[in-house]
């Protein structure tokens, strides 16, 4: 089939940087793909990479967009190599039919508290709203100031509640055993990319040692790593982010056969990628855990944001994005 190919960049900043071991996150660029068929039918995709995360980079992806030119045949589309998933991920949401999801279809999602010792302050708030997990940036600050917040944290927790911690593989081996000492026997649910994903025998050392669930994040950039982690016998969390790893069925088709324990993350992806995402999570079988999309209002405008996005994501969220919006915003 043949389609009519368009593409348009953006860049949006944030509402507020984020902090994270990699630095501060000050902006997102990412491009907007549309696709129109025989039929008429127009979809449209999200190319949001991550270069620092192990993606594909923004210029790689302009230049394969580039080469289509204004008509392209679906087999060219199917030909982009594995290693751009960024840019297969929006392909394939393009190309996609997307069906109604029931309002009544539900998954939790967990509250992100902001890095450093702004989380004591956040945290009331959303314990208020009914967030039952919470994931809190760490290896930002030094070690034994970050150890005695997360100690204010633990004891504000309700009972209830549980906490992830992201270290972004900011930590080195020792750094990261004396967080894993410390989170023992406390309600932590697990604990993200503990150092560098090139140490992997740190990282299977660690998930040996220490009585703590562990997950993967940067390690896990695309499915092929996924797969070749779990060869290794990785026991721990998969975090994955679907905006980078490539086409949403191949996501389903790996999560069913292997019935890994996965989390689906944000790569604070726009709207128009999240609602993809986030379809599928109310359709298919892919998690049991509360989902990694509770950023926030993170651009400051619905077209951008898409709904008000609280505890617990239903079908009224995704029925109620338009992607005819931001492509508009963009012209």
């Amino acid at each position: 089939m043949s389609y009519r190919f368009s593409a348009k960049p953006y860049r949006r900043p944030l509402r507020a940087p984020l902090r994270t071991a990699h630095g501060l996150w000050a902006e997102r660029e990412g491009l907007i793909v549309r696709l129109e068929d025989g039929n008429g039918r127009v979809g449209y995709g999200e190319v949001a990479p991550l270069p620092w995360f192990g993606t594909e980079t923004l210029s790689e992806a302009q230049e394969i967009c580039g080469k289509f030119g204004a008509t392209v045949e679906g087999e060219v589309l199917d030909a982009v190599p594995a290693r751009f998933g960024c840019v297969r991920f929006a392909l394939a949401q393009a190309r996609m039919q997307p069906a109604k999801v029931a309002a009544s279809s539900r998954l939790p999602v967990a509250g992100l508290l902001p890095a450093g010792r702004e989380a004591l302050a956040a945290l009331p708030a959303k314990v208020e709203a009914g967030y039952l997990s919470f994931k809190w940036k760490v290896a930002v600050g030094a070690v034994d100031d970050e150890l005695g917040i997360f100690d204010d944290l633990l004891a504000a927790l309700p009972a209830y509640a549980k906490l992830r911690l992201d270290a972004n593989g900011g930590w080195d081996r020792r750094q990261a055993a004396k967080w894993l000492e410390r989170c023992a026997e406390r309600p932590v649910e697990f604990v993200e990319q503990p150092v560098k994903p090139g140490d992997e025998a740190a990282l299977l050392g660690l998930a040996t040692d220490y009585p703590v669930t562990l997950a993967l994040d940067e390690s896990v950039t695309d499915l092929s790593s996924a797969r070749r982690w779990q060869g290794k016998g990785w026991g721990g969390v998969f975090v994955i982010k679907p905006a980078l790893t490539g086409p949403l069925d191949e996501l389903v088709a790996w999560a069913g056969e292997t019935k890994a324990d996965v989390v689906l993350s944000s790569a604070i992806e726009t709207a128009l990628g999240r609602a993809a995402i986030l379809r599928t999570a109310l359709t298919q079988p892919l998690t049991n855990r509360a989902l990694g999309f509770g950023v926030g209002d993170i651009f400051g405008d619905r077209r951008w944001d898409g709904p008000f996005l609280g505890p617990v994501l239903d079908g009224s969220w995704v029925n109620d994005v338009n992607p005819e919006d931001l492509w508009t915003a963009l012209s």
